[in-house]
């Protein structure tokens, strides 16, 4: 028996009614903060918690693949790392900061992956970068050069940027990525990464002289 036309427009205006709700709803989730959106999944809401792992995808997947240079093993650390913060989202601090939080898991997962690859070569570092957080990549590796003008804008070339990045050591690779790629500052990196404030900023600098070192040789400066 077919319904009559009325009725048609009625169950059509419900399921407008039912998306737009939908939509707003997911709107409202978006505007709460990481912090709500974990208080959220420790009180069972499931749609918390994957809208959280949405939000860090790109972004974290992006800073293990760096850190790795593996596709494959930064996929494998995404998901452990949201898998670890899942089931310990309970002893999560209510007043702590997420983003720190998360990248010190995903950091200490890479960390142990890739010192089953390779034994850690421990350096000596002693040098200190300065007070200031502003720096871009391609000024620092400039700023170590005969001639700054000829050296490389990393805006304009991720592939070589990558190249020279995944040829740090781990220790001042894992630095770089936090600093120049996931725009953190010392205090942020010192906290994800477990280390003093001088430590950072001299592992910094070590790199910034080892990459320069790098490009130098690579365009025979």
């Amino acid at each position: 028996m077919a319904l009559p036309i009325g009725v048609w427009r009625f169950l059509g205006a419900l399921r407008e009614h039912s998306r737009d709700e939908y939509v707003l709803e997911r709107a409202s989730m978006q505007q709460r903060s990481d912090e709500e959106l974990l208080a959220g999944s420790l009180k069972g809401h499931s749609g918390d918690f994957k809208l959280l792992v949405e939000r860090y995808e790109s972004e974290l997947f992006n800073f293990l693949y760096r850190l790795t240079g593996d596709r494959q093993t930064a996929e494998d650390l995404f998901q452990e790392t949201f898998l670890l913060v899942y089931t310990k989202m309970d002893v999560f601090r209510p007043d702590a900061a997420f983003r720190p939080w998360v990248y010190t898991i995903a950091a200490n997962l890479a960390r142990d992956t890739m010192r089953k690859r390779r034994t850690r070569r421990a350096l000596s570092l002693d040098a200190n970068l300065g007070a200031d957080e502003n720096g871009r990549f391609g000024d620092m590796l400039a700023g170590d050069s005969p001639e700054p003008q000829a050296m490389l804008d990393m805006n304009e070339s991720a592939d070589l940027a990558h190249e020279l990045v995944k040829r740090l050591p781990e220790n001042l690779r894992e630095v770089v990525v936090l600093y120049f790629f996931n725009a953190m500052k010392y205090s942020q990196i010192s906290e994800v990464l477990g280390l003093p404030m001088g430590t950072v900023k001299s592992r910094l600098f070590r790199a910034v002289r080892h990459m320069a070192a790098d490009l130098k040789a690579k365009r025979g400066y």
